[in-house]
């Protein structure tokens, strides 16, 4: 097993391609501080999202040049469309610019810094023990596709979310492909591996793009102070559901990847509702900054999108209750609440429009009513085990929201929303109101527990920070001689031990043992054995580069697309197949005996198979029937050409 320290110059490549490009366009806009940095990883996301659909209409190839030209470029132009605006108007081009422009105190930039490495130790560190190898995969169901389509667009430059569909010419259609567009730009800095240019970004994305995304959130929420970065870091690594669970499910990259930039949607959205007049003066700026990052979440997973909408929800409804109520001395402010109700309705159609088939959501409730309901009391979504911290930090949160609705509200309308998508999720067997409520996240209860660890997030900060308050006030009271600033800074060490102590038991254990079963490190490899990988790694020495393989992918045998850098006839388990294709998956074997057969092996060049076994990810009657490709040792026609252990490579001789 290759060890961590190896992929040092992968993960540095990762780091550059998720955050330069983003960086230098949101510069070049003018943003600083929170902006530029939360703003960045969206903002490359949409380059590389909207770059590959406009490359593929003009029969560019999308690639890491054709790429870095892209934000070379759009940053060229946002500089002098920003320049220009300037000189027209006396608003300045970044949001909240007046306060970003002056220079960062040394205690917010420790602040920043300490809560920032907090979550990357944690989250990381979970994420590597884990995964365990930088070339380790995911033996999930996804990962057949999300391997070969990364694969697939850095080969062929042809990373268009509009044709990607499951990977063939037959079932060219939209997929979100803008995660796998990123891990491709990767593959093209020499990354040559594709299973560590997707763990090298999915663990950047999880452990670095997400506690940076989450602290701007709460600068926007609870205002920017170094206790508040502070406990936003300590609480982001905090649940077994996120971003943990969403490594060990599926694999769900390109979900778990938009989740991490979700919290900057909604925190733009609250800085465009915000209460006070020089925010308000920056909504054009705002709104720009909505519309960079917008595209590139909503081409990573559209879900996401929705899923922000929705929790920003009650900070609109909110803005919308003060504009109704102004302060002495204030106007009714009436395009606030114009705003706020073209919002709302906005949020609502795009509830029930934007929603994948139900075809595809096949899971149904996994938890009683009561289990269910003891799962949100505990903050411990699709967990059987306890998030101890997680449930004193919830509840002071809790006490602080109900007791101050006027301020906090909006954060307990959040958590509500999460926890009763969950329950719909997990419990409801209402068909109609299930769909209702969770068909936008396919009724599975994995993703919409990923949701509501994010919606109470806020809750557990506002406990963070409510402990932090009344233990420093201790401390002072204590150590009379203390200053208010060395208090706070005992009172955050203090809390912060606590937290990191306790947050290790429970459901984090859990999520940990998740990760090592699902990247085979517990022994069970029903993707892709040790003999399988090896035995794809030896294909290009017999296979010529532009003839296909044939095999049963639920076994990983249609991995060769990742592993060989050779055309798979079905690069995914399931997806549309044409009439030749699938005369091939059910009668392949019969090459030796069946003229038709060779001719349809010869037009399509399928003059190959790999033979994985019958054990595979899916299992019993979810499992397309390979009949074709079973029993190859004894057919005629078809001879072996390679062996590692139980996996085969074989050729129709027959056919030549």
């Amino acid at each position: 097993m290759l060890p961590w320290a190896d992929a040092l110059v992968p993960f540095i490549a990762a780091a550059s391609v998720i955050f330069i490009p983003g960086l230098l366009i949101s510069s070049a806009a003018g943003a600083t501080g929170w902006h530029r940095w939360a703003l960045a990883a969206p903002v490359t996301f949409t380059v590389a999202g909207v770059s590959a659909i406009a490359y593929e209409l003009v029969g560019i190839p999308f690639t890491a040049a054709s790429f870095g030209a892209a934000a070379a470029a759009l940053s060229v132009v946002t500089w002098l469309v920003a320049r220009l605006l300037r000189r027209r108007f006396t608003t300045d081009v970044a949001p909240s610019s007046q306060p970003a422009r002056q220079r960062p105190a040394r205690t917010m930039l420790f602040a920043t810094a300490a809560g920032l490495i907090i979550p990357v130790v944690m989250i990381s560190y979970r994420l590597l023990r884990g995964i365990g190898s930088p070339t380790a995969i995911a033996q999930l169901f996804d990962n057949v596709f999300h391997l070969n389509a990364v694969a697939l667009i850095a080969a062929s430059g042809k990373g268009s979310s509009l044709t990607l569909g499951n990977l063939t010419e037959a079932s060219r259609g939209f997929y979100p492909a803008g995660f796998h567009d990123v891990v491709a730009v990767v593959m093209g800095l020499g990354v040559t591996d594709v299973s560590i240019a997707l763990n090298v970004v999915s663990i950047t994305m999880a452990s670095l793009v997400w506690p940076i995304s989450f602290m701007f959130l709460a600068t926007r929420i609870f205002g920017s102070r170094a206790q508040v970065v502070i406990a936003a870091g300590l609480s982001a690594w905090l649940f077994a559901a996120f971003p943990y669970r969403l490594f060990s499910f599926g694999v769900l990259y390109p979900f778990m990847a938009g989740l991490t930039m979700l919290p900057v949607l909604i925190a733009l959205v609250i800085e465009f509702f915000g209460r006070k007049a020089p925010r308000r003066a920056t909504r054009p700026a705002t709104t720009a900054c909505i519309v960079a990052a917008a595209p590139g979440i909503a081409l990573t997973h559209p879900s996401v999108v929705v899923a922000a909408l929705v929790l920003a929800t009650p900070f609109v409804v909110s803005a919308m209750a003060r504009a109704l109520r102004p302060g002495p001395g204030e106007d009714r402010d009436r395009l606030s609440l114009i705003l706020g109700g073209a919002y709302v309705a906005g949020t609502i159609i795009s509830f029930a429009v934007i929603r994948p088939p139900l075809s595809t959501a096949p899971w149904d409730p996994t938890q009683s009513p009561r289990e269910a309901a003891g799962a949100i009391v505990l903050m411990s979504p699709g967990t059987s085990l306890i998030g101890w911290v997680l449930i004193p930090l919830a509840a002071v949160g809790l006490v602080v929201a109900i007791r101050r609705p006027g301020r906090h509200g909006a954060i307990l309308a959040s958590a509500a929303i999460g926890s009763i998508l969950y329950f719909a999720s997990a419990a409801m067997w209402h068909p109609l109101v299930r769909d209702l409520l969770v068909g936008v996240w396919y009724r599975d209860t994995e993703r919409v527990s990923a949701l509501f660890a994010i919606a109470c997030l806020p809750l557990i900060v506002l406990g963070t920070l409510t402990l932090i308050d009344v233990t420093s006030r201790l401390v002072l009271r204590a150590v009379p001689r203390a200053t208010a600033r060395t208090g706070l800074v005992a009172a955050v060490i203090i809390v912060g031990m606590v937290i990191v102590v306790i947050g290790q038991r429970g459901a984090l254990a859990q999520a940990g043992s998740w990760l090592s079963q699902s990247f085979g490190q517990a022994g069970a490899q029903p993707l892709l054995t040790d003999d399988e990988r090896a035995l794809l790694d030896e294909v290009p020495d017999f296979v010529p580069q532009d003839e296909v393989v044939v095999g049963d992918a639920a076994t990983g045998a249609s991995l060769t697309p990742a592993f060989s850098d050779r055309e798979a006839l079905t690069p995914h388990i399931f997806g549309a197949r044409s009439d030749e294709e699938e005369l091939l998956i059910e009668r392949w074997r019969r090459a030796g005996v069946d003229p038709q057969v060779c001719e349809v092996i010869d037009d399509l060049k399928a003059y190959w198979a790999l033979d994985f076994g019958t054990d595979g990810v899916l299992l019993g009657n979810e499992r397309p029937d390979p009949y074709g490709l079973q029993r190859l040792d004894d057919a005629p026609g078809i001879a072996e050409v390679a062996r590692v252990g139980d996996a085969v490579l074989y050729e129709a001789v027959a056919c030549r």
